[in-house]
């Protein structure tokens, strides 16, 4: 995954109406760890979008991560304003990351500047409901962890993190649990307190979940 995904970035993502370029390559604090700026392209302007920490991983103890963050949740592009979140650009970046992610691979997505996602894991929403996880369970991930409060020293701002299971065994525990979680919360959840596109997300995991 590693070599893999540096090289294609030093080269570029070509995306569906934009292109992706990795730069400003420098090694982390640790070994095998490279931080550097992702780019984004749309027609002749360019922009940077956030910064990505990629960790190779020190089989078989440490496996391998992703981390995005000071995310550009606003840019302007033609004079136009550009959302990033919940935009056709966010899902090809999840895409083109996700699906180079080997089992056991972790992502940390920053969220702070995400409001939808913050104010539903601040309301108690399972983190596959929410609008970030969602679309991370949706690509094979079934482990998360809010970050809503740094631990230590050097975890950064608020985020959300995901994982896929290591095997199959996992796979099942993992997905057995996010069932029960979902079930629970719209069991246990009026819809007036929650927004209703929280509750269609619960329904669909519960009616498409597969063990």
């Amino acid at each position: 995954m590693y070599e893999k995904l540096i090289d294609e970035l030093k080269t570029g993502m070509q995306g569906t109406d934009f292109s992706l370029e990795g730069r400003n390559f420098e090694e982390g604090r640790i070994n095998n760890q490279r931080y550097f700026d992702l780019y984004l392209k749309i027609d002749d302007e360019e922009r940077r979008l956030m910064r990505i920490s990629i960790y190779k991983g020190k089989q078989p103890y440490y496996d391998p991560w992703v981390e995005m963050f000071s995310i550009k949740d606003v840019l302007i592009f033609g004079g136009e304003r550009f959302d990033y979140f919940d935009s056709k650009i966010e899902d090809e970046v999840l895409d083109f990351f996700t699906s180079q992610m080997d089992k056991g691979s972790r992502i940390f997505i920053e969220y702070q500047h995400d409001k939808k996602t913050m104010r539903e894991l601040s309301a108690g929403v399972p983190e596959p409901c929410t609008r970030l996880g969602y679309k991370l369970f949706k690509r094979g991930y079934t482990w998360f962890k809010d970050w809503y409060f740094s631990e230590g020293f050097h975890e950064g701002n608020q985020k959300l993190q995901a994982e896929k299971s290591v095997d199959e065994e996992h796979r099942k525990n993992q997905i057995d649990h996010i069932q029960k979680r979902v079930k629970d919360f719209l069991e246990n959840t009026k819809e007036e307190d929650i927004e209703k596109e929280v509750i269609k997300k619960g329904e669909k995991i519960l009616k498409n979940i597969k063990i």
